[in-house]
């Protein structure tokens, strides 16, 4: 298969996961393990694959240890699928993280759409701004994390 092919495989699998995320969570209880158990899964086993398929073009494990390693992983089209799977998934991973951390914080499911959205194109600043809106709602910044 082309990289190209994989490329959009890859970004199809992600849409589905952000698309249940998104729409179906007010009305599917399951949509956690759907997300986390099938689509994170199916993206981890390209990640999987396509890295340690295609890393010994790139100067193996160690090329993620120089700047010049970086820019030559990054230079192979099967290397970049597989950062792309690698980034869709913990992308999706955090979302699910915000949503049940939103619930348990009393934030309205619909409030949670646009942070969605903007994490799903720029994940650090979608948690930056989950964080903003559940430190106004809770006036704490750890809420989840416990003793």
């Amino acid at each position: 298969m082309s990289a190209e092919f994989l490329f959009k495989l890859i970004a199809a699998i992600g849409g589905i996961g952000w698309f249940s995320l998104i729409l179906l969570s007010p009305f599917w209880k399951k949509v956690d393990y759907f997300v986390i158990g099938l689509v994170v899964a199916v993206l981890a086993v390209f990640y999987t694959f396509l890295n340690f398929g295609h890393i010994g073009d790139a100067g193996g494990p160690t090329a993620f240890l120089s700047y010049d390693g970086v820019i030559k992983v990054f230079g192979n089209p099967y290397l970049v699928d597989g950062a792309w799977a690698h980034i869709l998934a913990v992308d999706l991973l955090m979302a699910v993280w915000m949503k049940n951390s939103a619930a348990k914080s009393g934030i309205n499911y619909w409030l949670m759409i646009p942070v969605f959205l903007l994490t799903m194109m720029f994940a650090p600043l979608g948690f930056l701004v989950f964080q903003l809106i559940r430190w106004m709602k809770t006036k704490a910044y750890f809420v989840d994390v416990t003793s």
